[in-house]
């Protein structure tokens, strides 16, 4: 039983060690031959989901008061719209894409 949950244990972390390391052999030299590249699990930055209108406000939506026969309505505002771009979090998080299951176990 204990070499079932060894074996499982290696393999995962094989995989998920080759996802943050990869080495690859270069015919130039280089180091030795090899590099490594770094990749991070953690995200720093996301697309952004408000706009900013001609004004320089930021909202998600914007409306606008429109009068006729009826009385005033509302009316939402489609065009002349910038999308906000990249914000970046208060704090990194993990990629949705981690191949672990991270879980706090309860204390027996």
């Amino acid at each position: 039983m204990g070499q079932t949950t060894s074996s499982v244990a290696r393999k995962l972390t094989k995989s998920v060690s080759s996802m943050f390391t990869a080495s690859s052999t270069d015919k130039g030299g280089g180091l030795n031959g090899k590099y490594q590249m770094e990749v991070t699990p953690f995200v720093f930055t996301r697309t952004g989901s408000m706009f900013f209108d001609e004004d320089g406000d930021l909202a998600h939506e914007f409306y606008e008061e429109v009068t006729d026969n009826h009385g005033c309505h509302m009316t939402r505002l489609y065009q002349n719209l910038i999308p906000q771009g990249e914000v970046s979090f208060p704090h990194p998080r993990l990629n949705a894409d981690f191949p672990v299951v991270i879980c706090e176990a309860p204390l027996r």
